[in-house]
């Protein structure tokens, strides 16, 4: 059996489901630290050996359960190339607002910089692609800097608006701001 076909065969496919789904569960009662790979293969019903073949670790899990969300809310298989850098600005700010409202809340801070690590390799290429995209004779390192200083940017902005008193929904957060991330702060 070939990769492509293992990784779109409906029992992979139910299999990693169940085991997600059982993680996620899992995690809304305990803290990561505290989960084994008995407790999801359990919730899941499932033997261990199902679970090492679909995941090496408790750790690896983690990981592509924050990748699927964040994917699944950035909406990046439907993102269109003719987004403007604004657009595509405002689309992850907002995806990573409802990311955050998503997932449940997490205490440990082990686990807190795994998904913050995982969030910010995920959002640093979504903004080299469209940088490269939009700006393809610019040089290289250049761009590798704009993403990373966007991804800090739209991480910090919509971590301010998780912690914000509420007023005001994401898209009313980052609408005044757009015009200041894309021209700097000579816009005043």
């Amino acid at each position: 059996m070939d990769i492509m076909q293992t990784k779109t065969d409906p029992r992979v496919l139910r299999t990693r489901k169940l085991i997600t789904e059982a993680f996620i569960n899992i995690f809304q009662t305990k803290s990561f630290s505290e989960i084994s790979v008995k407790d999801i293969t359990t919730e899941a019903m499932i033997n261990r050996a199902t679970f090492y073949n679909h995941f090496l670790d408790k750790y690896d899990l983690l990981e592509k359960v924050v990748e699927e969300k964040l994917h699944l809310n950035l909406g990046c298989d439907k993102q269109k190339t003719s987004m403007s850098i604004e657009q595509t600005i405002e689309t992850v700010f907002l995806s990573l607002t409802r990311f955050e409202t998503s997932v449940p809340s997490i205490s440990g801070q082990e686990e807190k910089d795994a998904i913050d690590a995982i969030i910010k390799l995920e959002l640093v290429n979504i903004f080299r692609t469209k940088l490269i995209e939009t700006n393809p004779l610019t040089e290289q390192s250049l761009l590798d800097k704009l993403a990373n200083w966007l991804t800090f940017t739209v991480r910090g902005i919509s971590l301010d608006w998780k912690d914000s008193d509420g007023n005001e929904t994401a898209g009313e957060f980052i609408k005044p701001l757009l015009p200041f991330i894309m021209c700097g702060i000579e816009t005043l």
